[in-house]
């Protein structure tokens, strides 16, 4: 006998009622149903990992957009300044632009889906991904699911304060050592010193928060149910199609393939996830997209 799947029926029956305008216009352009097949994508890989892992009590976006590329091609065309450079890379990838000092930004934004490579970040709530990394990754999706939960983490774990406390105490020791230099020449010195290891320094605590970042994404993954395999698989993947560095470079923001696999991998070697998953406590959330601002919203449920 044939059964008939319940959300199935519900889809049918909501694409109807918008088709006929029984639903309002606005609704409809709205719906999770119609949202974009990448924020599906983002969606379904976040409901899993939120099934086993604890995302916090704060709402979380995501934004899929057009990229860097954008950036690089529209200043090597003479249309990129400081001024509207970072509305270039977030151009929203699913609506018609007009032209930008007679250059056809969707052209452009095409362009930037196919030469542009895997992207992300976090900032202030958002989980921000370029539409090429969906289109790099291709059918791996459990190495997406890792990106995502690496950026989940720098939100989840922001430790702003805890890093700007260490770069406060180092600033205090350097500038310790300056004091008592009189002589005008060696003060000068001594300044330049200071702020070149200022700048190292923080370069350090970035690339310590770069591999918190893909030990908490790992845990996530794990608990998940994706192969424990996932994140070394997903870095050695992003290291070879983005031509990221080996070695780490001590003026970098994030450390090498090298000692990022060899970190991540003892940290998976050492991490029991059965352990973690009995002390989950279940938790519930909803999703609301927008298409006007061009996110997909994790909001969880006050218990």
């Amino acid at each position: 006998m044939f059964k008939t799947n319940k959300f199935m029926l519900s889809t049918i029956s909501f694409i109807f009622l918008c088709s006929f305008g029984l639903i309002s216009y606005k609704f409809c352009l709205n719906s999770i149903i119609f949202m974009p097949k990448e924020y599906k994508t983002i969606k379904k890989l976040v409901d899993q990992i939120a099934l086993k892992n604890y995302l916090g009590d704060q709402e979380i976006s995501f934004s899929v957009a057009s990229g860097s590329y954008m950036e690089y091609e529209a200043e090597k065309l003479g249309i990129s300044n400081k001024d509207n450079s970072y509305y270039l890379k977030n151009l929203n990838p699913y609506k018609k632009h007009p032209d930008l000092q007679s250059i056809n930004l969707n052209d452009l934004s095409k362009q930037a889906y196919l030469y542009n490579s895997i992207e992300a970040y976090a900032w202030n709530q958002i989980v921000w991904l370029s539409k090429s990394s969906f289109r790099t990754i291709g059918n791996k999706k459990n190495y997406l699911a890792w990106f995502i939960a690496h950026e989940l983490s720098h939100i989840i774990h922001n430790d702003h304060i805890e890093q700007s406390i260490k770069l406060s105490k180092k600033i205090k020791d350097l500038e310790k050592e300056t004091m008592g230099k009189n002589n005008a020449v060696i003060k000068k010195k001594f300044k330049i010193e200071k702020d070149e290891k200022i700048d190292l320094f923080k370069k350090l605590l970035s690339r310590e928060t770069e591999k918190f970042a893909d030990e908490e994404g790992a845990k996530m993954i794990i608990n998940a149910g994706f192969p424990k395999d996932t994140p070394l698989e997903a870095l050695s993947f992003i290291t070879k199609t983005s031509y990221l560095d080996a070695h780490t470079d001590l003026k970098s923001t994030h450390p090498g393939y090298l000692e990022r696999y060899s970190s991540l991998k003892k940290f998976i070697e050492n991490y029991d996830e059965k352990k973690k998953l009995k002390e989950l406590k279940n938790y519930s959330w909803k999703w609301i997209y927008n298409r006007s601002l061009n996110t997909l919203t994790f909001i969880p449920k006050k218990i």
